[in-house]
């Protein structure tokens, strides 16, 4: 079974708009593992920008073993969240959040400012992560800087 938050843009942007929002959300995904979720990540589609990204709720060990070596803080929904807000204060632009489960958008970004139900469906499928690697047994510690 696969799962990914989906997020898109709510209209078209001009092409060199588009070109740095790509690049930004590149840039401000990095420094991070991304062990709990898929990096953010934007493309056009059908002349809109959006991207997907997956959490990980059972990362694999030899995974969880390389983003501890690589001494960066994990990626999670939230960081995704803070992000996509980042994006949206810099480029005033806005997203819609919608998942495969969701009949619709769960709610937006605009203005930079995350819809609460969006950070709360997000938070919750953060702890789902965290229960099953807890009882997986992986000692994976979030560096909180």
């Amino acid at each position: 079974m696969s799962f990914s938050i989906r997020y898109a843009l709510t209209g078209p942007v001009a092409s060199e708009t588009e070109s740095e929002i790509i690049d930004a959300a590149s840039s401000l995904g990095s420094g991070r593992t991304w062990l709990s979720c898929e990096p953010p990540g934007l493309r056009n589609f059908d002349g809109i920008l959006s991207g997907h990204s997956k959490p990980n709720f059972m990362p694999h060990p030899d995974d969880v073993a390389s983003a501890q070596t690589e001494g960066l803080p994990d990626g999670n929904l939230n960081d995704l969240l803070e992000v996509l807000c980042q994006i949206s204060r810099q480029f005033n632009v806005d997203f819609e959040i919608s998942h495969e489960y969701s009949d619709g958008p769960v709610g937006f970004i605009r203005g930079g400012v995350c819809d609460e139900e969006v950070r709360e469906q997000c938070e919750a499928f953060s702890e789902l992560a965290d229960d099953l690697l807890n009882m997986e047994g992986f000692d994976f510690e979030e560096d909180e800087s």
